[in-house]
């Protein structure tokens, strides 16, 4: 199953395009360009607006003037011979980086190749608004823009970075743009239960909730307290952090109010969390999905509410690391392996024992991972499943999860400790049951 918008929007987003294209005169098309040049100066302009005399190569003005020396290149080759715009194009170019050249050897901080970068950029854009792409060179241009205002801004994000971070952007690249391009896109291996880009899609979607979730907490860091790591590592495994927090419930480190509120807020992350994984993966479940787990998801919110409320007043609260960096390859690799191996066992049982042997396998692997058991049951054959009974099936891993977590924090975090930090997933355990029951 290949995840998709639309035919219908899809229509209209193409439609839409082909119609600012074809609006797009010779004389509009010089408007649009100097329009962008113009977006793209003010930024410059107002950057370098305290330069010293003779260190501003380009400014409001001059970007404008590029943004339409590009569109008359691409007007003049597209009304007389494409080797026009290429002549227009390399002798713009040609000019810009001799007038940056002398400034580039300036021995000064803010020197950089930013602004003839920027400058050749406003050129290309200039000329596609002239041959016939509109749109894309207004989404560029405002690109541009955003980008280059942002500067302070990626600076000190960059300042953050650490060698594993640098290490985890590297790995999400790898799994996103390098092997899911790769996959094919169609239903194979035993029971032709399998396919490969869609696995690898679901992996991509849940490690990048967990790579959300690591560069949250280095922005907010600890000072946030340990509810927003709570609720921020919930992303990746609420199983997890649950186990955490009731350690240190047991070991007093931490005001017990803090740490029953970030139990609070992983629990309430959950069910959330895979509302968002079902529309990715069993969009048409997802209505009879919500009407089962949507109770949990409301009361579970506000409770996590009340108790953070009631933790801002707990004195004794101590910052807890509870998110980390997930990125590791053959993790994400173990996972993929994971889902396969219970969509073919589902559909081997299902052959066997019939559809009930398959609710129960999708339910029993909610005892280890809500996640690989969703990817499982949207993977079930729709011919004999619904989206109602779809829906149930869907509820029951993350039913199984919960009772899980319960016991985790009786056992770890004391009986005496634990009655209360476990009171949201009592609450969420009922409203599940109660869904499960009455919901359809």
């Amino acid at each position: 199953m290949s995840v998709s918008l639309p035919e219908k929007r899809r229509s209209n987003a193409y439609s839409w395009g082909v119609a600012i294209d074809a609006l797009l005169t010779p004389a509009l098309s010089l408007l649009l360009a100097t329009g962008i040049g113009l977006l793209i100066g003010l930024e410059r302009g107002w950057r370098y607006r305290d330069e010293h005399a003779g260190g501003r190569i380009a400014g409001i003005r001059t970007f404008s003037l590029l943004g339409l020396g590009g569109a008359l290149c691409g007007v003049v080759a597209k009304a007389l011979s494409p080797w026009f715009g290429v002549v227009g194009l390399a002798a713009l170019s040609i000019t810009i980086i001799l007038a940056h050249r002398a400034r580039l050897a300036e021995p000064d901080e803010d020197v950089s190749a930013t602004n003839a970068v920027v400058s050749i950029l406003t050129v290309l854009l200039g000329l596609l608004a002239a041959i016939g792409f509109g749109k894309e060179a207004l989404i560029a241009g405002g690109a541009t823009a955003l980008i280059l205002s942002m500067r302070e801004e990626l600076h000190q994000w960059l300042r953050t970075l650490s060698a594993q971070d640098i290490k985890a952007v590297a790995q999400y690249g790898a799994i996103t743009l390098v092997v899911l391009p790769l996959l094919p896109d169609r239903a194979m291996g035993p029971y032709e239960a399998l396919n490969p880009r869609m696995l690898w899609l679901v992996v991509v979607f849940v490690t990048g909730l967990s790579f959300a979730g690591y560069w949250a907490s280095k922005r907010f860091g600890q000072a946030r307290g340990t509810i927003v790591a709570s609720a921020i590592g919930a992303t990746y495994s609420s199983t997890a952090v649950t186990l955490d927090l009731s350690r240190h419930l047991r070991s007093g480190s931490g005001g017990r109010a803090t740490l029953n509120a970030g139990i609070a807020a992983a629990t309430a992350l959950m069910p959330l969390r895979t509302l968002v994984l079902c529309a990715v993966v069993a969009p048409s479940a997802l209505g009879a999905f919500a009407l089962r787990i949507g109770p949990a998801v409301l009361v579970a919110g506000l409770y996590a509410l009340v108790a953070a409320v009631r933790a801002s007043r707990d004195e004794e609260a101590e910052g807890l690391k509870v998110a980390r960096n997930p990125f590791d390859f053959w993790p994400a690799v173990g996972f993929a392996v994971l889902v396969a191996v219970i969509i073919v066992a589902s559909h081997w049982i299902i052959d066997r024992f019939g559809d009930w042997g398959a609710t129960f396998v999708i339910g029993f692997t909610g005892l280890y991972d809500v996640d690989a058991a969703i990817i499982a049951a949207a993977n079930l054959p729709h011919e004999s499943y619904g989206p109602d009974k779809l829906g149930f099936i869907l509820a029951l891993p993350v039913l199984a999860n919960n009772m899980v977590k319960l016991v985790l924090v009786l056992t770890l975090a004391g009986l005496r400790a634990g009655l209360t930090a476990a009171i949201p997933l009592v609450l969420v355990i009922l409203c599940l049951l109660g869904g499960l029951i009455f919901g359809g």
